[in-house]
């Protein structure tokens, strides 16, 4: 099974954004394998990338939303990220509050980087994906960071925000037009290369109205505390899996990715074991998340679908889906 590394709190929010477009938070709960009382629950718990898939995908197609992305982030304050948005809010200067996010962003969604750039009196805050990601996950990914920075920042900098400039790497026609209106005083670029935010270099030296600096060393000290803590998707499994997804089908064989590792097929078979990984379970797990890209994404047939993740017919591959998911591939698509 795939490491649960991505923090569960975020995902909470998003449900609440589906009962108040009256959609039923049951139905995508139940396809990862929870119940109710996720919704409810105030722990910090962490849900897997499979999960995670799955919940944005559904909610997507639910809501026929491509910026729901947005909308989720412009609810993620300072105050929704726990002590890292709490060591942001006591940071002596806008600028250290920027690097406070930069280095603890594995706490708060480590499914994204922050690389922050200067040039000729620009900062750059370049916004990348840490884990290859399938569309239309990927741009709900980058687009809840962006938000929720932005967010962040025009509380922490209560100014105007004319001088700042967004570059987007999707088409201004993925956006509501709620969602544009959130970056209403934010010159945008749509079509980039990647997501980046930029702003005058000088802006990072502004001082931010509740800093305090024992709080901020102490906020600091615990996060990195709980860097230290945090689940890390790095096993071989992960690893694995992560190879087999970006290769997308025909996938390749254990003994091709032992080969690409300057490993025997055995040693490869043994380390997946060591982490109670079989490579036959591994391989069926990618093979069940492709499948739903491939549900959610296009109007392939099932018989398409299943030839084209090797399996002999529809029949085969509609009994595995349905083990793996609780369902038909049918239902699923639905």
């Amino acid at each position: 099974m795939s490491t649960a590394f991505i923090p569960a709190r975020y995902f909470r929010v998003l449900l609440q954004l589906l009962q108040e477009r009256s959609l039923d938070p049951m139905e995508p709960l139940a396809r990862i394998g929870l119940t109710a009382d996720f919704i409810r629950s105030q722990q910090d718990d962490f849900l897997t990338l499979e999960q995670v898939e799955a919940l944005v995908g559904w909610s997507l197609r639910a809501t026929g939303n491509l910026s729901l992305g947005v909308h989720l982030g412009q609810r993620l304050n300072l105050s929704a990220h726990g002590v890292t948005g709490y060591a942001g809010l006591c940071a002596p200067t806008l600028g250290e509050a920027l690097r406070v996010a930069q280095r603890f962003q594995p706490l708060v969604m480590p499914l994204t980087d922050l690389l922050v750039e200067e040039q000729d009196g620009q900062s750059h805050l370049l916004i990348r994906p840490a884990l290859p990601m399938a569309e239309p996950l990927c741009q709900f990914i980058l687009d809840a960071t962006a938000a929720s920075i932005y967010v962040q920042g025009r509380f922490l900098y209560p100014e105007t925000w004319q001088s700042v400039r967004a570059q987007i790497p999707y088409p201004v026609s993925h956006y509501d037009a709620e969602a544009l209106a959130a970056y209403r005083d934010v010159a945008i670029q749509f079509d980039a290369a990647e997501l980046r935010l930029s702003l005058p270099t000088e802006l990072l030296s502004f001082p931010l109205a509740l800093a305090n600096e024992q709080s901020f060393q102490l906020a600091v000290r615990q996060c990195e505390a709980l860097l230290s803590a945090i689940p890390k998707p790095g096993g071989r499994a992960e690893l694995l899996r992560q190879c087999l997804l970006q290769a997308g089908p025909p996938l390749p064989s254990l003994n091709a990715l032992a080969r690409q590792r300057h490993v025997s097929e055995r040693t490869l078979r043994r380390q997946l074991l060591q982490e109670g990984v079989r490579w036959r379970d591994l391989l069926t797990e990618v093979k069940m998340a492709l499948a739903k890209q491939y549900l959610m994404a296009n109007q392939d047939s099932i018989t398409a679908i299943a030839l084209r993740l090797g399996y002999n017919d529809s029949a085969n591959f509609a009994r595995a889906f349905r083990q793996h998911c609780g369902m038909s591939p049918t239902q699923w698509r639905q």
